[in-house]
């Protein structure tokens, strides 16, 4: 477990990035900083239900924004990775059934990708797994309550041990106050239930996510390097990142592969850029070990991120604090959460 944060390193944690992080007066970099806190802002806006009401009239502009950002910068299969596209629900609520999708949904564009996050109603089509006797015991209990329920059920099902039945799984947001869900059985009108609560996932197997994530930090620093100008592509220090590289165990082989060389071969640039944007983003998160980086420092450091290359600086920004949703948060969207 991480150990707790400086006094310095809580205030920075506590406040906004920007202004804890506010270096030399330079209306440049001034820029640079606030178009990247800017990005972090659409992700912060889509991942709470208080966030999402706050930001509530700019929420659709947030989520177009970030959509088009991460189409445009090959973090697609990143953005796709939300709680509700995985394969097994878990409903802490009930041990009655399980929920399986067989098929996710289709994410192609901003308003399907924020449909599957619960930002607006939403239906997918989903297995309810059920024991026989469950679900014999579930048709007495609605039948006892008016509702008429059928006492059998399909030739198909009868004598399985465990059934599996094809259901309709509908969040309603609520204008995401206490988002439901309801689980519906096609063909059994009365057989629905209803769970006031996200469901849970597994998170999304790490070996294919750093397959993912080792190609598009390759494509990335390739593709940076030749948009660089020569002028101010100069090399930024990396001082001792070890002493923040296992602050999320988890993620370690990602930094060793990018700055010990141990799957990539990255730029100095990229590097460089690369460790000062991590300690960032983990103490964004209240994960960044004690004394592991002083904030004058770190704000010379990012200042001189941002003269190199300041569209980098936004894409890891971007980059790192999606692919901690996917591996250490609790996912992009409300009405599905990842667990541990």
């Amino acid at each position: 477990m991480s150990k707790a944060l400086s006094p310095s390193e809580q205030d920075y944690a506590n406040s906004g990035w920007l202004q804890a992080l506010m270096g030399v007066n330079d209306p440049i970099i001034q820029q640079s900083r606030l178009n990247s806190k800017k990005h972090l802002d659409w992700i912060d806006a889509i991942c709470s239900l208080t966030t999402i009401r706050e930001k509530a009239d700019t929420l659709e502009s947030s989520i177009d924004s970030l959509w088009k950002f991460g189409i445009g910068n090959d973090l697609k299969w990143l953005l796709s990775m939300i709680p509700s596209t995985q394969l097994h629900w878990i409903l802490d609520s009930t041990d009655v059934f399980t929920i399986e999708q067989t098929i996710p949904p289709s994410i192609e564009d901003s308003q399907s990708w924020a449909d599957a996050m619960g930002i607006h109603d939403w239906s997918t089509n989903v297995t309810m797994k059920i024991l026989s006797g469950d679900f014999v015991s579930w048709q007495r209990r609605v039948a006892r309550q008016g509702a008429n329920a059928p006492v059998g059920f399909t030739m198909e099902s009868s004598g399985k041990a465990m059934l599996e039945l094809k259901t309709k799984a509908s969040w309603k947001a609520n204008n995401w106050a206490d988002g439901v869900w309801t689980f519906s059985i096609d063909g059994q009108s009365t057989m629905i239930e209803t769970v006031e609560e996200p469901i849970y996932v597994a998170r999304p197997e790490w070996k294919s996510t750093l397959e993912n994530a080792l190609l598009t930090l390759q494509s990335a620093d390739e593709r940076f390097a030749k948009q660089r100008k020569k002028a101010s592509g100069s090399a930024i220090p990396q001082g001792d990142w070890s002493s923040w590289c296992e602050s999320v165990p988890a993620l370690e082989p990602l930094h060793l592969a990018v700055l010990d060389g141990q799957g990539l071969t990255c730029s100095s640039v990229f590097q460089g850029i690369w460790t000062t944007v991590w300690p960032i983003i983990y103490c964004r998160r209240k994960r960044l070990k004690r004394g592991t980086c002083g904030l004058v420092d770190l704000r010379r450091k990012l200042d001189c991120c941002f003269q190199s290359d300041p569209q980098l600086v936004t894409w890891l920004l971007v980059f790192g604090e999606l692919l901690c949703q996917a591996q250490v948060g609790e996912g992009l969207g409300i009405a599905a959460k990842f667990k541990d």
